[in-house]
């Protein structure tokens, strides 16, 4: 299985230091403070793809920090950034990025120009790395765009909705021991038509048909 490094956002605690200490307690990862938001960075493997790892680590942090995510950090990015991460010359990143040096699948497509400066997430690029320079690009692995999403609609769902209106189990698989999935995906119809039943404010159906592609563990 994967190991995935997962980058949260979340509002900043009025106890710094406490929560460090539960934090580092409880995870493998970074606390960090940058522009008013806290960062926080974990660790996570055994699980099949990058949105159920993110789920279980929000589970995680909000049972044993008290602290509610809310959105995945795209960690962002340029050419100089790139070249300091991987420790190689800014010259080296720009023929990457332009395709001299290596031929085949371009170089990821940055997120946005700001002034002219190309911007990239990190997970995409690292993931571009290690497919194709090897031996550069973090062993880890982190959210595709598509994952980050899946779980910034999730995190935005959770974070909004009533506690009436979560799908109990849908929260509950996210944990599930292996041996309890059978007992779950007998259950599943009933999960599929909470989900819909959750997503409706009144009388009008914000979506009918399946949010998502991708299974809780």
């Amino acid at each position: 299985m994967k190991t995935y490094v997962l980058k949260f956002e979340a509002p900043l605690p009025r106890d710094m230091s406490a929560l460090e200490s539960a934090f580092y307690d409880h995870f493998d990862g970074l606390l960090a403070e940058s522009f008013g938001r806290l960062l926080i960075t974990v660790y996570m493997d055994g699980h099949q793809n990058g949105a159920m790892a993110a789920k279980c680590a929000a589970f995680e942090i909000d049972k044993n920090l008290d602290v509610m995510v809310t959105r995945i950090d795209r960690d962002l990015v340029d050419a100089a950034e790139i070249a300091r991460r991987i420790d190689r010359s800014r010259e080296s990143v720009r023929q990457l990025i332009q395709g001299e040096r290596r031929k085949g699948e371009p170089f990821p497509t940055p997120v946005g120009s700001p002034n002219g400066k190309k911007i990239w997430e990190w997970s995409t690029v690292n993931e571009w790395l290690r497919s194709h320079v090897p031996g550069v690009g973090d062993s880890e692995c982190g959210l595709t765009r598509d994952e980050m999403a899946i779980v910034d609609n999730w995190l935005l769902r959770w974070g909004t909705l009533s506690r009436d209106q979560h799908v109990g189990l849908e929260f509950y698989e996210i944990t599930a021991p292996a041996g309890l999935r059978e007992e779950l995906h007998v259950r599943s119809s009933r999960v599929s038509e909470a989900w819909v039943a959750s997503w409706n404010r009144g009388s009008r159906v914000v979506r009918s048909g399946p949010l998502s592609t991708v299974k809780s563990c």
